[in-house]
C-alpha cells in the first residue's frame, strides 16, 4: 500500500489439505490481528472473502469452521508500504512580457515505491498535460496549475504552483531644465525614478530622440542618467529581464534661437562725411553687447542694432547676448579711400564735320568721388550751355570754347577747355543714269561726279547703304529707282534717288484661231501663229532649235507664222535688236497614233479548232470607241470589235481607221490550219504497257489513262486486265478519246535453272516483270541463309562468294516495291547441276 494509508486488503480461502475422502472446507470463524487491532467476523463459505481498510503490518489469521468437524487453522501474512512516504516537490518560471505564455513548472518526485515516476498537469480541474515520465511543464499562461505525480505502484501525491502576467513597468523621467541656456548646449540631464513592476529587477535604460528621422537610439544601460543632451524631444524606455517595457512621455527640451549677427553700410561716406555701419542681432536673449576682437565689448547694450561711424579699413564684430551667449563673427566690411573726383573729355568728335552745321560732340567722363555724377556743359565765359545731367555726352555743339562742370554728391571737379572748329567747303555731286538693256537683266548703269567737303569722297548705293566705296561708277543694276550717296571723310553728305529704267518683257504668245492640228502622225500638216511684244524691234525667229537659223522680220512685223509642222510640243526662240531673247512655247494637239499589232491565238471551242486575232493600237488612244477595223481593206469587214474570230487560213492584213481619217495598216500575219486532233493505239506493243498515239491538233500532247492527271507520257502501266478510257488534250484544249483493251500478264517464277553455260536457263530471276523498276529479291539456303540480294534485271548464277553451290532446292523473297502494286512473294525452286 501507499505510505502511511489504511487500504491494505487481504482475501482468505479455507482450504481442506486431505480432500479425501471428503472436502469440509466451509463456512468458518475467524480472528485478525496485528498485535494491536483485532478483526473478527463468520464466512459464509470456504471463501475466498475480502478483507480491506488494512494498515502496513504483519497479521496472525486464526479461523475455525462453524461445522463438523470444527477444525482450526493458523497463518500469518504482511501488508507492505514504502519506507519513506513519496515527496513532490514544483518550481516555477516566471511568465515573460515577450513572447508571453512562456511560463514554466519543474516537478520532482522522491520516494515512495520508487521510480518510474509520472507526473500530469491539471487547470481549473482540466487536464493540460497526461501522465508521462516528463515532469517539466513549458509554455504555460497564467493560472493555478495542480501537479500531480505516481510512484510505480500508483501512489499519487500533489502539489500547486502558480503563474502571472508581470505587472506594467512605470516609472517617471523628468529633465533637469525644459531649455538649455545656449544655442547648441549639450548641458540638459535626463534622470529616471526607481521603476517598479516587470520582473522588479534588472532594469535597462534606453534614450529615444525621437524629434529627428530616423529616430536616433542610445542604450540600454544600467544607469538610469542620460546626461550632455541638446535640444530635441526625448522619450525613456525602461526594459527588463522579462523583456517587459515600457515608453516615457516625450520629453522636451528646448533652446534659444542662435544668436546671428548682420553688419551693413548704413550710411557711406561721402568727401565731407565718414562712413557709418548697423550691426544687428537676433536670437538669444536681449540685450546685446559687441566687440571687435571678441575681449573687450562695448558696455553700452542695445536691443536689436547698433550704428555707429568708422574710419576706413576691414571691419566686423562679435556679438553676446544677456547670457554671454556668443555669435559666430559678423560678416566684414570693408571701407575704403574716396577715389578723387576727376574729369575726363573725349574730343574724338569735338568737331563740326560739316560746314554750317552743329554736330560737335564733347564727352565727359567722370572717375573718383561718390558716383551719381550730374555733368553740366559751360562755354568759355561760364554761361551754362547745356544744364545738369547724369551723363558726360554733350551732342549738337556749333564751334566754339567749352568745359564741363562735375558733381557727385557733396564733391566737385571741372575738365579743362575745349575748341570746336568747323571745315571750309561743303560737298557737292551730280548723278548720271544707263538704262537696263534688256527687261528684267542687270546692265544698268549710275555714275556720281562728286567735289568739296573734306579728305576723299566715299559713295554708296541701296539697298546697301552702310557700305561705302571709293569708285564712283555702279553697274550691273536691274531696273528701278536707287538712292545714291557721295560722303566725305566727316560723313558729311549729299543723296538722290536715280531711276534706271529698261524696256517691257520680250514676249510671244499663239494668235487665237492660228493653231492648226497635224491629222495622223508623221503627216507634218500642222500650223500656227505668235505675236511678239515688248523688247525693242526688229525681231528674229527659231523654231526649235536656239541655235538658229533665225528669220528676221520686217520692221515694225509683230506676227510669225509656221507651217508644215509635227503635233506636239514647239518652242519658238525669240531675239529682239539688242539681241535680248525670249521663248514662245506651243502645245499643239498631238496626231493620231494608231500603230496597230496583231496578235494571233489558237483556242479550241466545242471540241474543234478555232483561232482569234487581236489588234492593239498606241495606248495614246484613250477613247477606243473612235477606232475601226477592217481585214484585207474588205470593206463588209469593218468593225469597231478589235477582234476578228475564225479567220482563214493565210495571210492578212489589218487596217485600223480613226474618225478624223487618219488609218494605218498592221504588218502582215498568217492563220495556221490545223487537223482534226485524232487518236490510235500505237503499232508497238509492249508487255502491261499501253501506247497510243495523237495526230493533228495543236501539239504537244497531254494524255489522261483511266481518268488519271493529264501528262505528256503516252505510254501506260497497266497492273490488270480490262478496257481503259484514254484521252489525249492538245494546246488548244481540244481532246479526243479512244477505249483500248489492255492484257495484263503476271511475273513469272521458274521453279528450276540450270548453271552449266550452255545459255539456257543459266541464271535464276522473276520474269514478266518489265514494270516493276524498283523490285527487289532476295536468294535463300535452306537454313534462311540469305545468299544473295538482287535488283531489276539481275538474275542469281548458282554461287556464294564466287564458289558454286551444290544442287537442291533454295528460297526466294519478291518484293515488287511499286506504287500501284505492292505484292511480295516467297517461294523456292530448284538448282540443277
Amino acid at each position: 500500500i501507499c505510505f502511511g494509508s489504511k487500504d491494505g486488503i487481504v482475501d482468505l480461502t479455507f482450504v481442506d489439505n486431505q480432500p479425501n475422502p471428503s472436502d469440509d472446507a466451509g463456512p468458518f470463524d475467524y480472528t485478525i490481528t496485528d498485535g494491536t487491532t483485532t478483526i473478527s467476523g463468520t464466512a459464509t463459505s470456504a471463501g475466498p472473502i475480502r478483507i480491506t481498510n488494512l494498515s502496513a503490518g504483519q497479521y496472525t489469521v486464526t479461523a475455525t469452521l462453524t461445522n463438523s468437524p470444527w477444525c482450526a487453522v493458523n497463518t500469518v501474512f504482511t501488508i507492505k508500504e514504502p519506507s519513506t512516504a513519496l515527496v513532490l516537490s514544483a518550481s516555477t518560471s516566471a511568465i515573460t512580457c515577450i513572447p508571453g505564455n512562456d511560463g514554466e513548472i519543474a516537478a520532482a518526485a522522491k520516494g515512495g515505491w520508487g521510480a518510474p515516476y509520472q507526473y500530469e498537469l491539471v487547470l481549473n480541474g482540466a487536464i493540460v498535460v497526461p501522465y508521462s515520465t516528463n515532469g517539466n511543464f513549458t509554455a504555460l499562461s497564467a493560472g493555478v496549475y495542480t501537479i500531480n505525480a505516481k510512484d510505480n505502484h500508483g501512489c499519487v501525491v500533489s502539489e500547486t504552483a502558480t503563474l502571472v502576467i508581470p505587472a506594467p513597468i512605470v516609472f517617471t523621467a523628468t529633465a533637469n531644465t525644459s531649455t538649455v541656456t545656449c544655442f547648441g548646449d549639450k548641458t540638459a540631464v535626463i534622470t529616471v525614478g526607481t521603476p517598479t513592476g516587470g520582473q522588479g529587477s534588472n532594469y535597462l535604460y534606453t534614450l529615444n530622440m525621437v524629434s529627428v528621422n530616423p529616430v536616433i537610439i542610445s542604450g540600454p544601460q544600467s544607469s538610469p542618467v542620460f546626461s550632455g543632451l541638446g535640444e530635441g524631444t526625448y522619450s525613456i524606455t525602461v526594459t527588463d529581464g522579462f523583456n517587459c517595457s515600457a515608453t516615457s512621455l516625450d520629453i522636451v527640451i528646448a533652446e534659444p534661437g542662435e544668436v546671428t549677427t548682420k553688419l551693413v553700410l548704413s550710411t557711406p561716406q561721402t568727401c565731407l562725411n565718414p562712413s557709418e555701419l548697423t550691426l544687428s542681432a537676433t536670437g538669444g536673449t536681449g540685450p546685446y553687447t559687441y566687440s571687435a576682437d571678441g575681449i573687450s565689448y562695448n558696455p553700452v547694450t542695445f536691443i536689436s542694432s547698433v550704428t555707429f561711424p568708422v574710419s576706413t579699413g576691414k571691419h566686423q564684430y562679435y556679438v553676446k547676448d544677456a547670457y554671454g551667449c556668443v555669435a559666430v563673427i559678423s560678416n566684414e566690411i570693408s571701407i575704403y579711400p574716396l577715389e578723387p573726383l576727376v574729369v575726363n573729355l573725349d574730343v574724338t568728335n569735338a568737331t563740326v564735320k560739316c560746314l554750317g552745321e552743329s554736330t560737335g560732340v564733347i564727352v565727359a567722363k567722370a572717375t573718383g568721388g561718390l558716383g551719381n555724377y550730374n555733368y553740366t556743359l559751360k562755354n568759355g565765359t561760364g554761361a551754362i550751355v547745356k544744364p545738369s545731367q547724369t551723363h558726360g555726352r554733350f551732342e549738337n555743339l556749333a564751334i566754339g570754347r567749352y568745359f564741363v562742370e562735375v558733381k557727385s554728391i557733396d564733391c566737385n571737379a571741372t575738365s579743362v577747355i575745349v575748341d570746336i572748329t568747323q571745315p571750309a567747303t561743303a560737298v557737292q555731286a551730280t548723278f548720271v543714269p544707263t538704262d537696263v538693256t534688256c527687261f528684267g537683266e542687270n546692265d544698268g548703269k549710275i555714275v556720281v561726279n562728286a567735289a568739296g567737303g573734306t579728305g576723299i569722297i566715299k559713295y554708296a548705293i541701296s539697298p546697301q547703304l552702310n557700305r561705302f566705296v571709293y569708285t564712283n561708277t555702279f553697274e550691273k543694276l536691274t531696273a528701278g529707282t536707287y538712292t545714291v550717296i557721295a560722303q566725305d571723310e566727316n560723313g558729311c553728305y549729299v543723296s538722290s534717288d536715280v531711276v534706271v529704267n529698261q524696256p517691257l518683257p520680250l514676249i510671244g504668245a499663239t494668235v487665237p484661231g492660228s493653231v492648226i492640228p497635224e491629222l495622223c502622225k508623221d503627216d507634218k500638216n500642222g500650223a500656227f501663229s505668235i505675236e511678239i511684244t515688248g523688247g525693242t524691234g526688229p525681231y528674229e525667229v527659231s523654231l526649235d532649235n536656239e541655235k538658229g537659223p533665225y528669220i528676221k522680220g520686217a520692221i515694225g512685223q509683230t506676227v510669225f507664222d509656221f507651217k508644215g509642222i509635227n503635233g506636239g510640243t514647239h518652242t519658238v526662240y525669240i531675239i529682239d535688236d539688242h539681241n535680248c531673247s525670249s521663248i514662245a512655247v506651243e502645245n499643239m494637239p498631238l496626231a493620231i497614233v494608231l500603230d496597230p499589232i496583231v496578235t494571233v491565238s489558237y483556242e479550241c471551242v466545242n471540241n474543234a479548232q478555232a483561232n482569234r486575232v487581236e489588234v492593239t493600237i498606241d495606248e495614246s488612244n484613250m477613247d477606243p470607241t473612235l477606232i475601226k477595223y477592217d481585214l484585207d481593206g474588205n470593206p463588209s469587214t469593218l468593225q469597231s470589235s478589235n477582234i476578228f474570230t475564225n479567220v482563214a487560213p493565210g495571210y492578212h492584213i489589218i487596217t485600223a481607221i480613226h474618225d478624223n481619217g487618219c488609218y494605218q495598216f498592221s504588218k502582215q500575219f498568217s492563220v495556221a490550219s490545223y487537223e482534226p486532233l485524232t487518236l490510235a493505239l500505237a503499232a508497238t506493243k509492249e508487255m502491261n504497257i499501253l501506247e497510243v498515239a495523237a495526230k493533228g491538233g495543236a501539239p504537244e500532247y497531254q494524255y489522261s489513262f483511266n481518268g488519271e492527271p493529264f501528262t505528256s507520257s503516252n505510254k501506260y502501266k497497266i497492273y490488270k486486265s480490262g478496257d481503259y478510257q484514254v484521252v489525249v488534250r492538245d494546246q488548244n484544249g481540244c481532246e479526243a478519246t479512244i477505249t483500248v483493251p489492255g492484257q495484263y500478264v503476271d511475273v513469272c517464277l521458274d521453279d528450276y535453272f540450270t548453271p552449266n553455260g550452255d545459255g539456257v536457263y543459266d541464271g535464276w530471276g522473276p520474269g514478266c516483270t518489265n514494270i516493276y523498276t524498283n523490285l527487289e529479291f532476295s536468294v535463300m539456303d535452306r537454313s534462311g541463309r540469305i545468299l544473295q540480294k538482287f535488283h531489276y534485271g539481275e538474275e542469281w548464277d548458282g554461287t556464294y562468294n564466287g564458289v558454286e553451290l551444290p544442287s537442291g532446292d533454295y528460297w526466294y523473297v519478291l518484293k515488287l516495291n511499286d506504287v500501284k502494286d505492292n505484292r511480295e512473294f516467297i517461294g523456292h525452286f530448284s538448282l540443277y547441276r
